[in-house]
C-alpha cells in the first residue's frame, strides 16, 4: 500500500481484529523512491491484467458427476 507517494507498507498483515493474535508481518517503509517502484510494480500488473468474466459459471453449482 502507497500512501502519499511516500509510506509504503508491505508485508502479510491481514487487517481484523483476529491477525494481531497471528504472526502477521508489517513493514513501513518512508522513501518516495521506494514508493514510486512499488507503485509502478503495480501499475504494470493492472496493464497486464484481464477481467474475470466467468463469475457466474464459477459460483453455479455443479450436479454430482460434473454435469450441470
Amino acid at each position: 500500500m502507497v500512501i502519499d507517494g511516500k509510506v509504503t507498507l508491505l508485508g502479510s498483515m491481514n487487517w481484523s481484529k483476529g491477525a494481531w493474535l497471528n504472526s502477521e508481518n508489517l513493514n513501513l517503509v518512508v522513501s518516495p523512491e521506494v514508493a514510486e517502484t512499488y507503485a509502478a510494480h503495480w501499475r504494470q500488473r493492472l496493464n497486464a491484467s484481464v477481467p474475470f468474466t466467468g463469475r457466474d459459471e464459477w459460483c453455479r453449482r455443479r450436479a454430482p458427476g460434473g454435469g450441470a
